[in-house]
């Protein structure tokens, strides 16, 4: 799941919506430099909730692998949290899963599900990750069921889930660290630029009307 491609691609996400919401961005500088030095491991861990809830909230909206597979080992039946009518009509409760069934699951569609994460899934907002004064933060119950790391499929579940995911995420706040405590982003066509998916490898933003995956910004030093 880790890999310099892989890095490039959730650093792309991560500076688009970064740029489309500036008050997400200004808050996220605002709690680096309050925090002086460079933040080390623990720091980055436990320290800093701001970091974590935006780099958790990218990973959720912006999986950078949309989909994973698996082959059943053997026969089985899947039980579903909710009955689902088939193409025929018939209402099923689970699902008979045959030995040598590849089966596909889909992360972004789990990481979005408004069923699972409410009627806002599909909108970048950071402080759904952040508790309140009793502790609470705003994950919704359903989502809290999924096993994954921090409720997220984004690193897969289970004895397969990918062992690199706390390396992975301590290397993305430490980029976004470093970019968002030295320079402001700014789309080069404002925060209302059109926006849609390049496909190739993984699924890159890029500015409608632009030939491949670009994502043209403004870049300028942060003085304070």
């Amino acid at each position: 799941m880790h890999s310099p491609c892989i890095d490039l691609t959730v650093s792309q996400w991560a500076l688009l919506e970064l740029s489309r919401n500036p008050d997400v961005q200004t808050k996220l500088r605002k709690e680096l430099l309050e925090h002086g030095a460079d933040p080390m491991y623990d720091e980055l861990t436990n320290s800093l909730p701001y970091l974590d809830a935006v780099v958790h909230e990218i990973l959720r909206v912006h999986p950078p692998i949309a989909e994973f597979t698996r082959i059943a080992a053997e026969d089985d039946v899947i039980p579903l949290s909710e009955p689902v009518r088939t193409k025929s009509g018939k209402l099923v409760d689970s699902l008979t899963i045959a030995k040598g069934t590849l089966i596909a699951i889909s992360m972004e569609s789990m990481n979005r599900s408004a069923a699972l994460w409410g009627e806002d899934a599909k909108i970048f907002r950071p402080s759904r990750w952040l508790e309140d004064a009793h502790g609470r933060n705003g994950i919704p119950a359903k989502a809290r069921e999924i096993q994954g790391h921090r409720h997220l499929l984004t690193f897969v579940d289970g004895p397969r889930m990918c062992l690199g995911k706390n390396f992975a995420v301590t290397e993305f706040k430490v980029v976004l660290t470093v970019l968002i405590k030295n320079f402001i982003f700014e789309l080069r066509d404002g925060i209302d630029s059109k926006i849609e998916i390049g496909r190739g490898v993984l699924p890159r933003p890029n500015i409608v009307g632009e030939v491949g995956s670009k994502l043209p910004m403004r870049v300028q030093p942060y003085v304070a």
